[in-house]
């Protein structure tokens, strides 16, 4: 917005000119976004802290009444944001007003002039709080105006809950007219306890094309859209919206189906000769994962709490008999191959969520070419789900095709940045975060499966988060043979070693080149007597030690990397020419990583020739740290001898698709 002119005339300017509703002029995937996401989904501020502020701004705004300093008011509110604190300083006006440290003239002067002449964003926020407290025709009328801005919708719904008596008709006026983020805000405080208002939430208000699965859940946390939702008999006019609830509607913990909601998807899919859109689609896929994830929470449920009759109850029974019957119903309708032709139809033109349309694919069992999803990268270029279906899921299909992609997306420019030595968290919405995403999930895929695109790993050897370096040498580690000879490689690696601050990425880097002044590696096993695969509660820590030798071994990149906490095998070498006492440290297949050390080993190795079975855990962040840390454990043999929380046998048969 011009910082030469105000917010409000500004907004009547451009109302003039679009007049529709919501407002065409703002941008609504931005607009009141960090206002309502701050307030509606975070604690914030500690509350004390809370408090201090609205003091503090209480005591600004005095100043500013006496001594028309509104300019320091103004710089206090851009250091110190309203959102962070407000409902708190509505409270303490309401409380100063009632003593009389505020006048109800000075109040209402202010407010008028911060909402009607401000320029910043922050005023005009401040303003809204202070004409809360005296409603009447003039206010009501700023406040619709303003309030249709998403900027300003939380500021305006909570205002006029104290002041206005026909408030709920007001925050519903502003569900209808408002969109994105400052829907959000209206749709949070409104009570839909009319059926005109139950009716339009689930018909209108939910509908978006990025804010659908926040709009639904905070409908449906809602009493009066529930009972609307489980009450109403389904035809053809509302299948399709019901439809879109459930396919949007997210569990925010995997728990067991309530009586009414799965009754609700018993009379869904009776219903399902009515289903003929994608959306319909998605709603059965989204149901039948949602009673698989039921079903596996009742059933390990059941398993931990049965009888030693190992009987049922009936009511158990009869809940897993509906599972049942609901999954194979899902089943049997999509298997009619119009279904395929109609996500196909809606890949071509999307207008619902990636990930609807990727739970689709993976319930038909679809793999299109990758070209069938331009559209959907056109939309969202970096989209997290489409990275989970495309080196995910489905990497074997997609690994190459998804590798191109990113080649020829992203730009020469993001490999020119200063090279960075310490990881650094970068902001999750950005652009740089997801492009981060993406190319840790292209490098992960290479160390675990047997990909390898080495013109990337050349690229991210000059790619500024130090990270993705490290993951690139991995897998040039990994893959020495295909690339030893290689010039371009090695001159990329040349370049690196000259530049390269981190410790680990530079001894990963020396390794490669032969550097670090040590024999030629070789692979070793050893016999691994007793083999541990996971922890129990009884193991004894025995000592602390350190990992040893490590220069002189070799080993295969495993699958899952070697991280904190990974277990390993130890293995007695009696006959080590150069310690008697000798202990090695291996992986599960007997594969040697270096010994415990020489001073440490003595007690220990009379252990296990005594017939004890001892392990080692990892106690550093990773195997690429200066200092390799171990943990030493005693199995002890009066312990469990099964996995902690296995399961009895398998009373109820659980699905699998």
């Amino acid at each position: 917005m011009d910082k030469h002119v105000s917010i409000y005339d500004q907004i009547l300017e451009k109302r003039e000119d679009q007049p529709s509703l919501p407002y065409l002029f703002q941008n609504i995937e931005i607009a009141g976004r960090e206002d309502t996401l701050y307030s509606l989904l975070t604690e914030g501020l500690p509350y004390s802290k809370k408090q201090d502020l609205a003091d503090l701004c209480c005591k600004k705004i005095r100043e500013a009444v006496d001594h028309n300093q509104e300019n320091l008011l103004e710089e206090f509110l851009v250091k110190q944001p309203l959102h962070q604190f407000f409902m708190e300083l509505r409270e303490r006006i309401r409380v100063l007003i009632e003593v009389e440290y505020f006048t109800q003239k000075e109040l209402h002067k202010l407010g008028m002039n911060l909402t009607r002449t401000s320029a910043h964003p922050e005023m005009v926020k401040l303003g809204i709080i202070l004409l809360g407290f005296y409603p009447h025709d003039l206010t009501l009328k700023i406040f619709k105006l303003l309030g249709y801005h998403s900027e300003f919708t939380m500021y305006v719904s909570e205002s006029i809950q104290h002041g206005h008596f026909r408030q709920n008709e007001i925050l519903f006026d502003l569900v209808q007219h408002t969109s994105g983020y400052g829907r959000l805000a209206a749709l949070f405080s409104l009570k839909p306890v009319t059926r005109e208002q139950q009716k339009w939430v689930l018909k209108y208000a939910v509908k978006s094309h990025y804010l659908s699965s926040i709009y639904v859940n905070v409908s449906l946390q809602k009493v009066d859209i529930r009972n609307y939702l489980f009450s109403s008999e389904l035809d053809e006019m509302n299948y399709h919206d019901f439809m879109y609830v459930v396919s949007y509607q997210e569990l925010v913990d995997v728990t067991a189906l309530s009586e009414q909601a799965l009754t609700f998807m018993e009379k869904l899919v009776d219903k399902k000769i009515l289903a003929d859109r994608f959306i319909d689609l998605a709603g059965l896929v989204t149901m039948w994962l949602k009673i698989i994830d039921s079903w596996e929470e009742d059933y390990q449920y059941v398993d931990r709490h049965l009888q030693a009759s190992n009987k049922l109850d009936d009511e158990w029974d009869k809940r897993f008999n509906r599972y049942e019957k609901i999954t194979q119903t899902i089943e049997e309708f999509l298997s009619n191959s119009k279904w395929q032709h109609l996500v196909v139809k809606e890949m071509l033109n999307p207008t619902e969520t990636d990930i609807l349309i990727v739970n689709v694919l993976q319930f038909l069992e679809i793999k299109p070419d990758f070209q069938a999803f331009t559209p959907l990268l056109k939309r969202n270029p970096l989209g997290l789900n489409l990275l989970e279906f495309f080196l995910g899921q489905e990497a074997e299909t997609y690994f190459h095709a998804t590798s191109d992609y990113l080649f020829n997306l992203l730009s020469e420019q993001l490999f020119q940045f200063p090279l960075q030595f310490e990881q650094k968290t970068e902001n999750g919405e950005s652009y740089l975060a997801k492009v981060n995403v993406w190319l840790e999930a292209l490098l992960e895929n290479m160390l675990r499966r047997d990909f390898l695109d080495l013109e990337w790993c050349i690229k991210l050897l000059s790619y500024y988060n130090p990270y993705l370096r490290q993951l690139a040498l991995q897998v040039l580690k990994k893959n020495k043979d295909e690339w030893e000879d290689d010039d371009t490689v090695l001159t990329a690696l040349e370049r690196l070693r000259d530049r390269e601050e981190n410790r680990k990425n530079k001894r990963l880097v020396f390794d490669l080149l032969d550097m670090n002044n040590h024999p030629l590696k070789i692979r070793k096993y050893l016999v691994v007597e007793h083999l541990v695969q996971y922890s129990l509660a009884t193991d004894k820590k025995l000592l602390e030690t350190n990992l040893v030798g490590m220069e002189y071994y070799d080993y295969p990149i495993p699958e899952t990397p070697l991280k904190k906490g990974k277990l390993f095998q130890l293995a007695r070498e009696k006959d080590n020419e150069y310690d008697k006492n000798a202990i090695g440290v291996t992986l599960e297949n007997g594969c040697l990583l270096g010994y415990i050390p020489r001073m440490d080993n003595r007690i220990l190795a009379t252990l296990i020739d005594n017939g004890e079975t001892l392990f080692a855990r990892l106690e550093s962040e990773d195997m690429d740290e200066e200092e390799i840390l171990l943990q030493v454990f005693l199995r002890q043999k009066n312990g469990p001898i099964s996995v902690p929380d296995s399961k009895t046998d398998n009373i109820v048969p659980f699905p699998q698709k």
